[in-house]
């Protein structure tokens, strides 16, 4: 066993597009796994011996370890030495590789796209280790998606969804009335959890509460931003769903972020004691930026062929939303997401628990690789590769899954990721896959590069 020590602080992330544009070119390397059996996809008895695990339940490597997956489960952990692969197993020779769970992507939106594009862009989750996503503005088609997917008819990720925006259902501030009842109709219809999005009045949030709690709903979103963001700690709202949020005031304007950086301690007090879980959402905000300044850039990144499209079209200068920022002057917009930076590093030395999420499908934020841009932004915040690891693996198995998954051990469900360097000396290791098991299902490397290169070929045949 290796403890892992805590590096000493990277510096912050630098604004500068060239540096991101060459991060991008480091993503596309998907290296075969040694020794695989050609019986991808198998979904019976599987062993992964002599590989290095990450467990994620402590900053910690197991070196030499075999682990057996068996019916969608982690069977077996233990040295190789002591744990023999099965007879008949589809045997992954893991030597100088490492094993960890499967990542988890809080913040996503699936959106009503057709059933081609669809599936496209759920094989994006799976391809770069993403095993498990939260849509954060669900449908009932979302409800049936997620069916789906369990059910194996589709290959993507495991889904957890929202409802509808509550506080859009009616185009105005909803009355506490109208809370209630959606709280009571999302609760019927077996959303997971609730999303709120807009201005309430001070009595229907507090409403909002009430009924959440007692259906057994957990409310995730952003500020009710006419109230201000003080107010998330006093109902203890479950998740906030953007360290944006908090650079608001209750006219919904940019506060003086100078002043909230000042603020940084007293607010993660605050959240912390309430209980409040953050997704900062790095990756997201920049983007924003990002686009606005050199939007051509962002588009030639490699990534975006696997995007279907007609999707892809809408990105372009002529739609693309964030282009009404491109006259406004670049330093104020990343003054303000340096304050980010320093926001989510401050609420997580407070003890506010973080959980990775990225706005995916948000114009230019690709499914499953704007992950690793996540993991890659909360180290340059101040977080080490294992804190940053840790809200993509094992924060959102606590959150979501009651530690169903996010580990590493036996019991566990099997949604793995198998990688081609330590990610806990080097996060960016974390996408180097060289591997995936989906629910039980090895996917390796060639074959999830295979399905990517599918799509690009599907594309072409479309046009």
């Amino acid at each position: 066993m290796i403890d892992k020590r805590r590096p000493a602080l990277p510096l912050l992330l630098a604004a500068s597009l060239g540096v991101v544009a060459a991060v991008w070119l480091c993503v596309s390397a998907f290296v075969s796994a040694r020794g695989v059996e050609t019986a991808a996809g198998r979904r019976g008895v599987l062993a992964f011996v002599d590989v290095n695990v990450v467990p994620m339940d402590g900053e910690r490597i197991l070196t030499g370890q075999t682990v057996v997956v068996r019916d969608g489960r982690v069977a077996e952990l233990g040295p190789s030495k002591k744990v023999r692969a099965p007879r008949g197993a589809v045997v992954v020779d893991g030597r100088g590789k490492y094993l960890l769970p499967g990542l988890t992507d809080m913040h996503v939106h699936l959106r009503n796209y057709d059933e081609a594009d669809t599936a496209a862009l759920l094989k994006l989750y799976v391809a770069r280790g993403v095993t498990t996503v939260l849509n954060l503005s669900g449908t009932p088609r979302h409800l049936e998606l997620r069916a789906r997917v369990a059910r194996g008819e589709l290959l993507g990720p495991t889904i957890y969804t929202s409802g509808p925006f509550i506080s859009n259902a009616t185009g105005s501030s909803p009355t506490p009335e109208e809370v209630e009842a959606a709280v009571a109709e999302q609760k019927r219809a077996g959303y997971d959890l609730v999303k709120i999005h807009g201005d309430f009045t001070r009595e229907a949030y507090a409403r909002l509460f009430v009924a959440a709690r007692r259906a057994g709903l957990r409310v995730v979103g952003h500020a009710p931003r006419n109230l201000g963001p003080e107010v998330m700690s006093e109902e203890r709202q479950d998740v906030v769903a953007h360290a944006e949020e908090y650079l608001y005031d209750k006219n919904n304007s940019t506060r003086d972020y100078a002043g909230v950086e000042g603020r940084i301690p007293e607010l993660a007090r605050a959240t912390a004691a309430a209980g409040t879980w953050l997704i900062p959402n790095l990756t997201a905000y920049k983007n924003i930026g990002l686009q606005a300044t050199n939007l051509d850039a962002v588009l030639r990144r490699p990534e975006m062929k696997f995007i279907p499209p007609a999707i892809a079209a809408g990105w372009g200068p002529a739609t693309n939303p964030y282009m009404r920022f491109k006259n406004l002057p670049p330093e104020g917009f990343w003054a303000r997401y340096r304050v980010l930076e320093k926001l989510t590093k401050g609420f997580h030395v407070a003890g506010v628990r973080l959980l990775a999420g990225t706005d995916a499908m948000n114009p230019s934020v690709v499914p499953g690789f704007s992950l690793h841009d996540e993991l890659r932004d909360l180290v340059a915040a101040g977080l080490t590769p294992y804190e940053a690891l840790k809200t993509a693996t094992a924060n959102p198995g606590e959150f979501l899954g009651a530690g169903e998954f996010g580990t590493v051990a036996a019991g566990r469900r099997a949604e793995l990721l198998l990688v081609e360097g330590d990610p806990l000396a080097d996060v960016g290791n974390a996408s180097r896959v060289a591997g995936v098991v989906l629910r039980g299902r090895w996917l390796p490397a060639a074959e999830l590069r295979a399905t990517l290169d599918g799509l690009v070929e599907s594309y072409a045949a479309r046009r």
